[in-house]
């Protein structure tokens, strides 16, 4: 039985995702090195012990004042975390982009899931601070395919609150069913939970695995190259032959 071509653009449309989100930190780049160098300078700037590489990987996640919090210590007082961030800010602006390198098949698949759906909006949603993530999304060039962004300065708050991810909904005009988040942090499946939307967990990134257990996920990829082998999953439709065998 022949299939009206308009109707099955139409279906075909409907199956995909009109707004996808992205973490920074973890899922689209490696930001480690960088963030270990300025928030070393700015706790050696106030006298405290640097961290190493390892603390740095345990305290990421919840945005640069957490982890600074995290690495001078939890009874740190307030004030003096507000002095430390000071000093870290304009280190981690100055130094964000020199060791920081988008994670393995990032770029390539940015650019496939604009070329599969022209329609398609891509944004990221990070607890990062704005500047440095507009920095190194530019840098990189994502603003090919990247054309919203929303850090965690913002007015919108941060990760799992749902404000920043609602006006990207409302941004790109999808309906919570036409929405997908892809992150490495329990702070994006969490937001995914609040907004009811589904998610993808990449794994190979940031997140503490036992936090992220105890999540739900719609879907697992350990990194961009598996999830790209195996994107006609998550769109059966983006696999051509699915779209001849329509017809």
């Amino acid at each position: 039985m022949s299939i009206n071509l308009t109707s099955h653009q139409e279906l075909a449309t409907a199956q995909r995702f009109q707004l996808i989100v992205y973490d920074l930190d973890g899922t689209l780049f490696d930001t480690i090195p960088d963030l270990l160098a300025a928030a070393n300078l700015a706790l050696a700037d106030r006298g405290y012990p640097t961290a190493d590489l390892a603390q740095v990987q345990k305290a990421i996640g919840d945005g640069a004042r957490k982890l600074i919090h995290r690495l001078a210590g939890l009874d740190c007082p307030e004030s003096e975390i507000d002095r430390i961030m000071e000093r870290f800010h304009p280190h981690y602006l100055r130094l964000c982009c020199d060791r920081s390198t988008p994670r393995e098949g990032a770029i390539e698949f940015l650019k496939h899931r604009a070329a599969d759906f022209p329609g398609r909006f891509q944004a990221i949603s990070t607890n990062k601070p704005q500047a440095p993530t507009d920095r190194l999304v530019h840098h990189h060039g994502m603003d090919a395919w990247v054309k919203r962004v929303i850090g965690g300065d913002t007015p919108f708050g941060r990760k799992p609150e749902t404000a920043g991810l609602l006006e990207l909904m409302r941004w790109a005009g999808a309906a919570a069913e036409r929405t997908l988040i892809i992150g490495d942090g329990p702070a994006d499946l969490a937001v995914a939970l609040a907004a009811g939307i589904r998610s993808i967990r990449l794994d190979g990134g940031y997140g503490d695995a036992a936090a992220l257990d105890a999540l739900p996920s719609t879907w697992r990829a350990d990194g961009f190259p598996e999830l790209e082998t195996r994107w006609v999953w998550v769109e059966p439709d983006s696999d051509p032959r699915i779209a001849t065998a329509s017809h």
